[in-house]
């Protein structure tokens, strides 16, 4: 690997990653205020104002940390008791996830046009798509965790305190959405703290003073956001913090055998972590309205996602020939990952969200890397580019539940639930 940085102007990368959030955007809210709600999105309402006006943690997903249901109730009150409502706020952070991914990428991969074909990935990918239209707090957790780190990145640029009580809440807010960003958080604590401890010329006082002040902002700041989270549990229930703890362990222990509520799902699901970068996997939701089939169907784009490990695997090979300079990359990406790919029980499709946005990050960096030096470089990022779109078309069509009756049909009818067939 021998191109280090590769910047563009300003200008045009804030215009392309600006194109690309409008693309982003699009996609996701087209058809959205006429597709039927999924089963999940049922729970997510009914425990949303269950959350909310009596402080109950739900029968269904109670397991799961309480963001979802104060954004879900929050944006119903303000747009109304409608599919817009209800969703809006997976529309607004899954759309900004693209963003954000162009913004960290850029920081983490010294490489422009990489960042920006990253952001290009995350816009137009199915899944990402499919629960970016859903009122579940998936898309939540690749937001809260890129603009975290993105915020920590910009404080070791600038030095600036508020960027780093940013990260903190934004990290506060992920843990608050899935308990999978304590680990991408503490890594970023040990990145920071690595920083302060090689800086020259400050003494041994003022580098333990900056360690307080980044354990302040960066382990207790988001475990005070996470526990406000819970207010209408306290405000409602009146429970204090020796009740709290013991839900939260119990919450754990669900966490670790749970299987989902619909066990027919169950069966044709993807639930294996270590084929999401192997071959092609799939979340799907069958629904039979009014005696018709109302499928929405996410799957992997195979030349982005396929791609993942042998791009990982060469950055390593590589990696002391840059300096260890794409370190902080790599280990986001396997810090991410491996707490999913080493648990026992079934994981869904659906927790990869969290992981994507690193692995397209390697996967962008080194297809502009080793095109870098071609002499028809335009043409060979060009194809790729294209081919990716052209596959991203009726991967798009399935996961906005369209193209049921057409040649789509019988790769729906593979997700029909088993006691539906």
């Amino acid at each position: 690997m021998t191109q280090i940085e590769e910047r563009i102007s300003p200008r045009t990368f804030y215009g392309g990653l600006a194109l690309i959030t409008v693309i982003a955007s699009i996609l996701r809210i087209y058809w959205l205020s006429i597709t039927q709600p999924t089963g999940d999105e049922y729970y997510t309402i009914a425990e949303a104002f269950d959350y909310m006006t009596r402080g109950h943690y739900g029968l269904v997903m109670w397991h799961h940390p309480k963001l979802r249901n104060i954004l879900v109730f929050a944006t119903m009150k303000i747009l109304g008791p409608n599919l817009m409502g209800m969703r809006c706020a997976s529309v607004v952070l899954g759309t900004l996830t693209a963003t954000l991914t162009g913004l960290v990428a850029r920081r983490l991969t010294k490489n422009d046009t990489a960042a920006l074909l990253a952001a290009l990935f995350i816009a137009v990918d199915a899944l990402h798509i499919e629960f970016s239209r859903q009122a579940v707090q998936e898309e939540y957790v690749p937001f809260f965790l890129l603009a975290g780190i993105y915020l920590a990145l910009r404080y070791l640029e600038n030095k600036t305190v508020w960027t780093l009580i940013g990260s903190g809440v934004m990290f506060g807010l992920g843990l608050a959405s899935k308990w999978s960003v304590a680990i991408p958080l503490v890594l970023v604590f040990l990145f920071v703290s690595y920083q302060n401890l090689m800086q020259k010329g400050l003494t041994t006082r003022e580098k333990a003073a900056e360690f307080l002040f980044y354990v302040s902002t960066l382990i207790v700041l988001p475990l005070a956001v996470f526990v406000l989270t819970y207010y209408p549990w306290f405000l409602k229930r009146g429970y204090d913090m020796g009740a709290w703890l013991t839900s939260q362990k119990i919450m754990y222990t669900e966490n670790l055998v749970h299987k989902g509520a619909n066990q027919a799902f169950a069966q044709i699901q993807d639930h294996n972590p270590l084929l999401w970068f192997v071959r092609p996997v799939t979340y799907a939701d069958f629904q039979i309205i009014e005696g018709r089939p109302s499928p929405v169907l996410g799957v992997s784009n195979p030349l982005v996602w396929l791609l993942t490990l042998p791009a990982v695997g060469y950055l390593i090979y590589t990696m002391k020939r840059t300096t260890w300079r794409y370190l902080p990359l790599l280990a986001l990406f396997w810090c991410s990952y491996l707490p999913f790919a080493l648990t026992k029980r079934l994981i869904g499709v659906n927790s990869s969200l969290a992981v994507t946005p690193f692995a397209f990050m390697a996967v962008a960096l080194v297809i502009t890397t080793v095109t870098g030096n071609k002499r028809n470089r335009a043409y060979y990022l060009g194809t790729y580019i294209g081919l990716v779109l052209l596959i991203a078309i009726p991967l798009y069509a399935m996961a906005i539940g369209m193209g049921y009756e057409t040649f789509l049909q019988p790769v729906f009818e593979l997700y029909r639930p088993l006691n539906e067939r």
